[in-house]
């Protein structure tokens, strides 16, 4: 996942892919934690298109805040953070509203230090976003 798929993921399909609803993504979008990367949807009836890190951030904001976390704080923080897409990291949120981006080999490290964190692991998403999952992408042939 090295480029931005042509025509870029739709907000319904951005949904269900990071396992939000939609009425978070339009609030989240409106407050500009994830903002649609692809096409703002403005003056075309309001069709929103997200390359795979605002679906990334997306998922990790609703993570976060289903681990209780306050996503008002984690929001502004997230939607500055740069991604390493097509790698293995974990999005580190701790409870100050401080994130950060940690390649997946120094959990242990970071498990280690005496802080309250929630991690985010971006794998599993990252293979759903992958090149054959063509299905969630505007513009693009559909697989079998």
């Amino acid at each position: 996942m090295t480029q931005t798929p042509p025509g870029g993921i739709t907000a319904t399909a951005a949904c269900e892919l990071a396992r939000v609803t939609y009425r978070q993504l339009d609030y989240w979008a409106r407050r500009g934690w994830v903002s649609p990367s692809v096409d703002t949807g403005l003056g075309r009836a309001g069709r929103r298109l997200y390359d795979p890190s605002d679906v990334v951030r997306l998922a990790a904001l609703g993570h976060f805040g289903q681990a209780g976390l306050d996503v008002g704080r984690l929001g502004p923080a997230l939607a500055d953070l740069d991604l390493p897409l097509g790698s293995d990291f974990l999005v580190v949120a701790e409870a100050d509203g401080a994130v950060a981006v940690c390649p997946a080999e120094r959990l242990r490290t970071e498990l280690a230090k005496p802080r309250a964190r929630v991690f985010f692991d971006a794998t599993a998403l990252q293979e759903r976003l992958g090149p054959t999952s063509r299905r969630w992408v505007t513009g693009a042939a559909k697989s079998a």
